[in-house]
């Protein structure tokens, strides 16, 4: 295939201030683990620094330092995109094969993520691959009770990677996870190991941790994860719901609806839902059993965005995960199952009533 129409990955990493973004980028992007990916960083500020951290800026590096990512310059995103594919189709740039954009602290992903996956010349040149969300294990608390920023990025992570590990005790590490896990229950949580070790993710450097964060998150691990939710929902006796000191709105759990979904009526609910409910549904993640289709189709949504959606080869054998049903995981902020669940059955028979 020409350069000029491949369809290269994009890994969406954010973090609030301080995490340590650029502390991880700079550990796996490097030699050979980093000569087939270029990284987009953006600041906010009027002098950007985080290349500075990360390495020297080449060919391949575009830095947007003229504001937040995910609003003021959204347009710079797109044009920065689109030249950085054109150097690479007309030989101006060694060839990459994949793309990394790191965020500001502040950014909130929502607003990223549309326009990756709603301008059609971005769309046509990369593919949303994964949103890593890096989490500062010492202030996640404080920075959880403050900023709602924090929020929108943990919420909207396919993978949450705990960084600085090795300045809180294992109790704080642990409390922390749960939060994540109730939070975020289908992301998965990787922990960020000692750098003056030079070890990475579950003791992986170079190109292992590379591979270990910016694999795809369309993989059939979501359905394991997926069990998870509705084991620890059994378990806990309903919903995951995180309760710090203060009850929070943010819910997390499970639909499953176990007849084949009709696909034209459900995506008109599911439409309608998100455009009534968007702002208040952080993250749906599911697999959906298609009536007259023997391949799971996997969903992904971003409070009112929905990825383009991805059909799996075969269903999965994982455990009770296996079973032909459709599941859905939602992240909600003041929404229940039985209110979503409510809303479809109605509409369902609201169709049928009618005749459609």
């Amino acid at each position: 295939m020409s350069l000029a129409y491949e369809i290269l990955p994009l890994t969406l990493v954010t973090g609030f201030l301080g995490s340590g973004k650029s502390t991880l980028l700079a550990d796996v992007l490097q030699g050979d683990a980093a000569r087939d990916t270029a990284v987009l960083v953006n600041e906010f500020g009027d002098v950007g620094l985080d290349h500075l951290l990360i390495g020297e800026v080449d060919a391949r590096t575009v830095l947007l330092d003229n504001g937040c990512v995910c609003c003021s310059i959204r347009g710079e995103l797109k044009d920065a995109l689109a030249t950085l594919f054109s150097q690479r189709a007309r030989g101006k740039t060694p060839a990459f094969s994949r793309v990394v954009l790191e965020t500001t602290g502040l950014a909130t992903p929502a607003p990223i993520i549309a326009t990756l996956l709603g301008d059609p010349v971005i769309r046509s040149h990369y593919a949303l691959n994964a949103t890593i969300t890096v989490v500062d294990a010492v202030n996640a608390r404080e920075q959880h009770a403050r900023y709602p920023e924090w929020l929108a990025q943990v919420t909207a992570a396919d993978r949450l990677l705990i960084s600085k590990p090795d300045l809180v005790d294992q109790t704080t590490l642990t409390d922390l996870a749960v939060v994540l896990t109730a939070l975020n229950p289908t992301a998965q949580i990787l922990v960020r190991g000692n750098a003056s070790h030079a070890q990475g993710i579950d003791g992986h450097s170079g190109r292992a941790l590379l591979d270990a964060l910016f694999a795809s998150a369309s993989s059939t691990d979501l359905v394991m994860r997926m069990g998870r939710v509705r084991r620890h929902a059994a378990v806990n006796g309903g919903p995951l719901a995180h309760r710090g000191e203060q009850a929070s709105s943010i819910h997390s759990f499970c639909m499953q609806i176990d007849t084949p979904l009709d696909w034209q009526v459900f995506t008109l609910w599911f439409t309608l839902l998100l455009n009534r409910h968007g702002g208040k549904i952080l993250r749906v993640k599911g697999l959906l059993d298609i009536a007259d289709s023997d391949r799971p189709a996997v969903l992904h949504a971003v409070q009112h965005l929905v990825h383009p959606v991805l059909h799996l080869q075969a269903w999965p054998q994982a455990d009770e995960a296996s079973q032909r049903c459709s599941r859905l995981v939602f992240i909600a902020e003041g929404l229940s199952r039985d209110a979503i669940e409510a809303s479809y059955a109605r509409f369902r028979h609201h169709l049928e009533d009618t005749g459609r």
